[in-house]
């Protein structure tokens, strides 16, 4: 009868003490893993404006605690990911016309039963936590990237409406318009107002801003009187070709309606990849920066899950690649773990990621940085796409009329993300 009594006392402690130390373990963990997911959005909205090209991003809105025997686990903690309402970003040029552009925050909002945590807000390209019901400032994960060198400003409107919830990896895909007004009917200089969540308490934008063709007049928090907590960040800028204004859409293209293209990506982007083993120019677009003049072409595929393409740089100086994304397959689910599973196509090639690449919006850091010398190209290969779940015969997958949509990331900062029609 003692031992019962030790026993029950053990239990209540183990209870009360080491489930909640373990569940809010497991909490923290997905937050970090949350907050990288976020960054991976943040990164897409940009480059599908940009590039023009599709962007497809996973979320995982909540987590699972460890099965337990003879204790109790609270419910799995959800999470929510959602758009706010619509608000407009109003441009307006001296001679008084007008060009209104629709755009939502995003915001996810955890529901953990141990930690402490804000919702993580998307804003104008800032990603930031938020602590609820506190004074505190909000904390940025992700600077401001829509003022390039203080001479550009890009603006990516993100429209139409969007909620998921639960523990489950939601797959948020993002959609450049291709039907849209422009704003070739502005001259002379411009004055810009951005819906935002940081106003003048925050301090963020006045900190972040420096002078240039692009000029910080202020904040206005009474701008949107009808929405609490959104205020108004004040911009001149010289003349429309200080401006780029682009729309995307989550999970559809923009309405035309709301949509609004102008300037949109760097010089040298656009095109596909593709032509099957004949090869097709294509190129990419980055994220603020041009991306070396590099272009990609498909050179090969076939039913071994293999899949061959090339980066050309038809530029003047060389192109320094560091990491790649595999965005999305409409076949294969993983390239498989082999020596290497990505790298340069080649006896003595130069092998860049030997670890199982997921698709999706995980990044991979090449083991070694890829040089794409000046005016050349380099040929490289996926080792094998496969499908996990097929458990008998090969996993392997028919690359043969496939589309795989890449990002590849460089040294300098920008990203280029390439479609590869095979």
């Amino acid at each position: 009868m003692v031992l019962f009594g030790f026993l029950i006392v053990a239990l209540s402690l183990y209870q009360i003490q080491v489930v909640p130390q373990q569940s809010g373990q497991a909490e923290f963990e997905h937050f970090e893993d949350v907050q990288n997911d976020l960054v991976e959005l943040r990164t897409a909205i940009s480059a599908a404006g940009q590039s023009e090209r599709p962007q497809f991003v996973d979320v995982k809105l909540g987590t699972s605690y460890q099965t337990r025997v003879f204790a109790i686990n609270p419910p799995d903690p959800a999470g929510t990911l959602r758009t706010s309402d619509a608000y407009n970003i109003t441009i307006r040029d001296d001679s008084g016309t007008t060009v209104n552009v629709s755009t939502r925050f995003i915001e996810y909002r955890p529901r953990y039963n141990e930690i402490e945590s804000g919702s993580t807000w998307y804003d104008n390209s800032v990603l930031y936590v938020d602590e609820a019901d506190s004074n505190r400032p909000a904390v940025i994960v992700e600077e401001q990237n829509i003022l390039v060198d203080n001479d550009t400003l890009r603006l990516t409107a993100v429209q139409n409406e969007f909620s998921a919830s639960g523990t489950r990896k939601v797959a948020v895909e993002l959609y450049p318009t291709t039907d849209a007004t422009d704003l070739s009917n502005l001259s002379g200089g411009l004055d810009v107002r951005i819906p935002t969540r940081l106003g003048s308490d925050d301090g963020y934008w006045n900190e972040s801003i420096q002078n240039g063709s692009v000029t910080y007049q202020g904040m206005d928090d009474t701008a949107y009187p009808n929405s609490s907590g959104v205020s108004a960040l004040v911009l001149r800028v010289d003349s429309p070709d200080n401006i780029s204004v682009n729309s995307v859409g989550i999970q559809s293209e923009p309405s035309s309606e709301d949509a609004v293209k102008a300037n949109v990506g760097p010089e040298n982007g656009g095109g596909n990849a593709g032509g099957g083993n004949d090869g097709g120019n294509g190129g990419g677009g980055g994220s603020g920066k041009d991306v070396k003049d590099v272009a990609a072409e498909s050179a090969a595929a076939g039913g071994s899950g293999k899949l061959e393409f090339n980066l050309n740089n038809t530029g003047s100086t060389d192109a320094i690649a560091t990491a790649i994304v595999v965005n999305n397959s409409t076949n294969g689910i993983v390239v498989r773990d082999g020596d290497p599973v990505f790298g340069v196509k080649g006896g003595g090639g130069l092998d860049l990621v030997t670890e199982k690449i997921e698709i999706g919006s995980n990044k991979y850091d090449f083991d070694n940085d890829l040089t794409i010398r000046a005016n050349s190209e380099v040929s490289l290969e996926f080792d094998a796409f496969k499908d996990p779940d097929v458990s008998q015969g090969s996993a392997k997958v028919n690359m043969n009329n496939e589309t795989v949509f890449v990002t590849i990331y460089f040294d300098d900062g920008s990203q280029a993300t390439y479609e590869i029609t095979t």
